[in-house]
């Protein structure tokens, strides 16, 4: 994969503005008025990204959704770097949807595969109801992993494969691990 491509050019720009502002605040994740008890905003690395995607083995015929997308690189990266049919963000603070897609827009233009959408996580039924996700992204607190232990064996079972950033999922014995990259914290789950 190349080096130099817009969408690596877009998001390193991304990550050094996030942490310009972490220097400033270190701790943006606790954001006021804004619940992030789930999974708080801490933005991975645009390679680290593309190598999560890579050991996913993210392809043209996959639907990727991220839980809990942030500033969409995932969801722009499985289009822009991976060809992926369709990818789908769900994020519940209104700002980071809204950049979002506008970083999305830099990298892809008016592409019709990506979505964002603001939404609760705790809701998700009602947000990604009856897609086929193939591929699902996520970086949930450990605590929190049985909240979603029922969406994440659904697709599981039907061959989605699973990618959790820096906690793995030992939490659920069903998952099997396929590839993991402990040092830069990336699992991925498949059958």
């Amino acid at each position: 994969m190349s080096t130099d491509t817009l969408f690596l050019k877009v998001y390193q720009s991304a990550d050094a503005q996030i942490q310009d502002q972490n220097e400033e605040d270190p701790f943006p994740a606790y954001l006021d008025g804004i619940d992030t008890a789930l999974a708080p905003f801490c933005p991975t690395s645009a390679k680290r990204v593309l190598k999560a995607l890579s050991m996913a083995q993210v392809n043209s015929q996959d639907t990727v959704v991220d839980l809990g997308s942030g500033d969409g690189r995932f969801v722009t990266a499985a289009v822009s770097e991976f060809n992926a049919a369709r990818a789908v963000g769900i994020e519940s603070d209104a700002d980071l949807v809204q950049t979002s897609k506008e970083l999305a827009k830099q990298v892809l233009g008016l592409d019709q595969r990506v979505d964002f959408i603001e939404g609760d996580l705790l809701n998700l039924p009602k947000i990604v109801h009856d897609a086929e996700w193939s591929v699902i992204v996520l970086f949930l607190l450990p605590d929190h992993t049985d909240k979603f232990a029922d969406f994440l064996l659904h697709y599981y079972r039907k061959g989605a494969r699973i990618v959790s950033l820096v906690f793995n999922l030992n939490e659920l014995p069903e998952l099997k691990l396929k590839a993991s990259d402990e040092q830069d914290g990336i699992f991925v789950y498949s059958l």
